[in-house]
This record gives structure tokens, sequence and C-alpha cells, in this order.
């Protein structure tokens, strides 16, 4: 399998489908619930078919894993789709939101597409080859203290026992803290060293299969709260320097 080559086939479709999306946007768009307390549109449901329906040209009998349409079953390969992360935002008029697509190989990301498209930032990682915004490659993310760091984090919509306590306790230890609800964007944003480390709980595949790849690229680390690895069954996830994450699996263990 081509990596290069297939990442090549699906820039421009990832950039199209940004294209799609920001025509719904302040479109007076209808929200449909969901069990967990979250919303889908009929931007995030137009934009997922036109990547199906795109992707799976690229890697024949392809697995999908995606948010509105569930799985998908294929082979080893897997597109990891979410195609508006950041749903809340784009229907308020935010502009922080962000198609993410990944491919992954027995559930490891190897190809990953993280677009803003308001901005038109496109990053996009290849396993081993290193981590890219608009084609220029990511340096290697600063090994920064967490005192003087600026953290991300998440208040997912079913929360984890403890969670909120221990970002209160986090959020005392930092530079400072921000949320701002896409996760697959905050991870770039920490791939490109907008800021220095994300912190979620109790997200989904689609949410993070994609930017812990760019993180990883860039140098970073990514694992669990408790120093695991993160795979499709993760509950927590922490991403940043090896400072950074040093710091705060020890806080983690007095905390959690």
């Amino acid at each position: 399998m081509n990596l290069e080559q297939i990442a090549q086939q699906v820039e421009p479709i990832v950039s199209q489908a940004g294209k799609m999306l920001l025509s719904y946007y302040h479109a007076g768009l209808i929200r449909a619930y969901k069990q967990d307390g979250s919303f889908a549109t009929q931007a995030d449901k137009q934009v997922e078919q036109f990547l199906i329906e795109r992707l799976k040209e690229l890697v024949p009998g392809a697995a999908f894993f995606v948010e509105e349409s569930g799985q998908i079953q294929g082979n080893d390969y897997c597109w990891v789709i979410d195609p508006l992360d950041g749903t809340t935002n784009f229907a308020q008029g935010l502009p922080h939101f962000c198609i993410s697509v990944a491919l992954t190989y027995k559930h490891e990301p190897v190809i990953a597409f993280v677009y803003q498209p308001l901005l038109q930032e496109l990053f996009k990682a290849i396993k081993g080859g290193g981590a890219f915004l608009q084609g220029k490659r990511l340096p290697i993310i600063e090994n920064r203290p967490l005192k003087q760091s600026i953290i991300v984090f998440s208040f997912p919509y079913q929360q984890q026992e403890g969670y909120f306590t221990f970002i209160c306790e986090i959020e005392k230890k930092v530079y400072t803290a921000r949320n701002f609800g896409a996760a697959a964007l905050d991870q770039a944003y920490c791939a490109a060293g907008k800021v220095d480390s994300v912190m979620f709980c109790n997200l989904a595949w689609w949410d993070i299969a994609a930017g812990m790849l760019l993180i990883k690229e860039a140098g970073g680390q990514v694992m669990q709260f408790d120093g695991s690895p993160v795979d499709q069954s993760f509950t927590t996830f922490l991403a940043g320097n090896k400072l950074i994450c040093s710091e705060v699996i020890s806080l983690a263990q007095d905390l959690l």
C-alpha cells in the first residue's frame, strides 16, 4: 500500500468536502439530537456520505468507522471519519470546527487529515513521514513544562467520574487553559505548537484517530491518563510533549 499516493488522492477530496461543509454555514440547520445529548445536522450527514463515496474508491474493501453511519465492515484498512468535528460550534456560528479523516491499518492510524475550511488550514500526516500544515513540515513540539503551558481540555456530554475535579486541579498548575469544543482541531493545533497539550475523556475513535497521528508525527506523545496506549477502546486522552505528559500522569495517580 503506497500511503503517500493515497494521501495525495485524499487531499482534494477533503478540500472539496470543506467547500460542501461551508455551504451549510449560517444556513439555519436542523438539529437531530442523539442519546448522548449531542446532535447532528444535515451538514454532518451530507459531508459524511460524500466522503464515504469518494474514499471507498481509493482503498478497495476498506472498512469505515464514521460518526453518523456507524461501522461498515471491511478488510484491515479502515477509514475513520468525523465529517464535522465541532458540530455545536458550527451550528452556533462559532468558527472552530473541522473535518477529520484518518486511514487506519489494523486499528493504527497511518494517514491523517484535519481540515479547517474557514481558514483553509489543511493538516496532514503519514505514519513515519512527518506532519504538515499547508505542505510545510511541522517542527518538533517544544519541551515546555506544565507551568508554562497552554492546555486544551474538553467537557464531554457524558463525563467520567472525577474528570472535572481533575481538570480543575490541572488548571491551577498551567499557564492557562482553553475549551474550544472541537477535539480533532485541538489536536492539530497541538501538533502545530499553537497549544502545548490536549486532555479529553469519553470521546469517540473518530474524534482522535487523525489528531493523534498528527501529534505523534510532530514529535509529541499520546497516551491515556494512566500512561497506557490509546487505541480504539480508549476512555481518556492525553497528548503533548514528554515533560507535560509525565507531569500529568503523576498528578492523575493522585487525583483519579
